[in-house]
């Protein structure tokens, strides 16, 4: 186990099984250790906790006659016949100043209505037989109301003749009486009065027969109140479709996710984070744990709810619910399990072959934080045999997946040769500054303190082989103080009090430099790490002036960081 020691940095504790990453507060030794119980055992790779404290390395249409009163009767071949009664003594006629003439077989003259072509056949001519000059305006308007009833004959009625009235009884006469033989005003007759005729049935048929099948259909539809689909329609509108009650397992798991977020194994970034983490699970607990209960739940809900049930020190749900999430498919419960066997905190205890056989599940699932202890593994031959090569290529999979850890790790592999034989490898391209600052840099922008400070002093340094970039040294310093974190805020103060990256402000350093002795973890002697070893003397002044007004310094306010000075900045710290 002191093989192994050499590389997980995360401190274990159970009940509540904890990983911490040591965060550079420049008082504590980074030495990571795992707890089970009393027991205390030592890692430096990176097998940490997450929050919970988990170890983690869609119709017919009826035509009616202008009157409006009956259909009209329509001819027998086509257009509408006008037919006359009278036989005048001069055969003339006129239809709109044209005057088309031609005699019948007995020498009466016959006026063609507007439709005839000049054809005329037995029982089919539209003829007008025109008697006296008086009757041949009254033929005009005989025509032009033939025109006009032709127009309003029904697209599904067969053509017939309709005689108009005449009112000239003496030409009525005169036909009866002078002309009875004449076979065109015989045909017409027929044409008019035959009842045995087929198109006069058929036209009858089409406008009264009620059954008629085209007729009767579009009555069903308009009518019919039995019609399915009008019957359907009215059921939708009646009767909507009942609302399925709402699963309070999904609505709990929704809820459960929504305040939890995904699942992750891994080791926070921060302590503020791992506090977080905390609350967040706190808050998330009801509802996790009633969707937890169902038989089909979300693996990540399970996953949720073991890390509830793990701060709750309930250890046997927590690693059956783990079990179920694992089965279910999730590598962040893969990488959870292996912990637990890795460090023997499980109901079965230590076990190394089950172990790594769920980190091998985890890192086939794509789960960073397991990927990073199995690389670790392999880089101390600890269950599996001792492989450089194969601990940075797992190593740069979870870093290229965003895992903080895993790039702090691969830049300080890649800055110093950590984890390779004799520190150095030409086939791996170790050592290599230029991706020592990419991997540090990526792992201090996911909010890796421990990165961003590394990185910060290698830029202050002029033997790291980096190029001085005081403005980038600044903004990762200035990243890791807004955390809180002391050494840091001293850092800050001195770049004020220095003007590096910054403008000078004496003012503002001797303030940055009360706050990081307020703190109580920061030593008098450690608070201008790396600045001049005289103190820039405004700045000293301000310095001396807020311990005055503290009511901390009685002493001569002339800019001198002598003992009575250094005695006051104790105070602060409660020294």
């Amino acid at each position: 186990m002191k093989g192994f020691a050499v590389i997980v940095a995360a401190t274990l504790t159970i009940p509540g099984v904890g990983y911490s990453q040591d965060t550079p507060d420049g008082s504590d030794e980074k030495t990571p250790s795992v707890q089970v119980g009393d027991t205390t055992a030592e890692m430096t790779g990176g097998v940490a906790a997450g929050a919970d404290g988990a170890p983690s390395a869609s119709g017919a249409n009826t035509a009616k006659d202008r009157d409006g009163e009956g259909p009209a009767a329509p001819t027998l071949g086509g257009p509408q016949v006008q037919k006359t009664d009278a036989a005048p003594d001069r055969p003339s006629g006129i239809l709109n100043g044209v005057e088309p003439r031609r005699a019948d077989k007995d020498g009466a003259d016959v006026v063609a209505s507007p439709e005839m072509d000049g054809e005329t056949e037995a029982g089919d001519a539209d003829v007008t037989v025109t008697g006296g000059e008086e009757a041949v305006a009254q033929s005009a308007e005989d025509a032009e109301t033939d025109v006009e009833a032709a127009t309003e004959i029904t697209p599904d009625a067969a053509p017939q003749a309709e005689a108009p009235e005449q009112p000239d009884t003496e030409a009525e006469a005169s036909v009866e009486d002078e002309a009875p033989e004449n076979p065109a005003t015989e045909s017409a007759e027929e044409v008019t009065e035959a009842p045995e005729d087929p198109a006069t049935e058929r036209t009858e048929e089409v406008a009264e027969a009620p059954e008629d099948p085209a007729t009767e259909s579009a009555e069903e539809v308009a009518e019919a109140p039995e019609d399915a689909a009008t019957e359907s329609a009215e059921e939708v509108a009646e009767e909507p479709e009942a609302v399925p009650e709402p699963d309070p397992y999904e609505i709990a798991a929704q809820e459960c996710i929504d305040i939890a977020g995904p699942a992750n194994a891994g080791v926070p970034a921060a302590a503020v984070d791992a506090a977080s983490q905390k609350e967040t699970l706190a808050r998330a607990a009801e509802a996790c744990l009633m969707a937890a209960e169902a038989e089909d739940a979300d693996p990540e809900v399970l996953f949720h709810a073991a890390s509830i049930a793990q701060a709750r020190g309930q250890a046997g749900a927590t690693f059956d619910l783990l079990t179920r999430s694992a089965e279910a498919g999730l590598g962040a419960a893969e990488t959870r399990l292996g912990d637990y066997f890795l460090f023997g905190v499980g109901p079965e205890g230590q076990d190394i072959a089950k172990a790594v056989g769920h980190y091998q599940a985890a890192t086939e699932r794509g789960d960073a934080a397991g990927m990073t202890t199995l690389a670790l593994l392999y880089q101390v031959a600890r269950g599996v045999p001792r492989d450089p090569a194969r601990m940075v290529e797992l190593m740069t999979m979870a870093a290229d997946k965003g895992y903080h850890f895993a790039q702090y790790r691969l830049a300080q592999t890649y800055l110093n040769g950590d984890g390779i034989p004799g520190r150095a490898d030409a086939a791996l391209s170790i050592p290599d500054t230029s991706r020592a600052v990419r991997y540090y840099t990526m792992a201090a922008d996911a909010g890796n303190l421990s990165a961003a400070l590394e990185l910060s002093s290698l830029y202050a340094d002029p033997n790291s082989g980096l190029p001085d970039d005081p403005e980038e040294q600044v903004r990762l310093t200035r990243m890791v103080s807004q955390t809180g974190h002391p050494p840091a805020i001293a850092m800050m103060g001195v770049f004020y009090e220095t003007g590096r990256g910054v403008e000078y402000d004496p003012a503002i350093a001797a303030g940055l430099y009360v706050r990081a002795m307020e703190s109580g973890k920061l030593d008098f002697g450690d608070l201008r790490k790396g600045a001049p070893g005289t103190w820039d003397r405004d700045t000293a002044l301000e310095f001396q002036k807020i311990l005055q007004a503290r009511g901390l310094y009685d002493g001569a306010l002339d800019a001198i960081v002598g003992g009575g000075t250094a005695a006051a900045a104790r105070k602060l710290a409660g020294n």
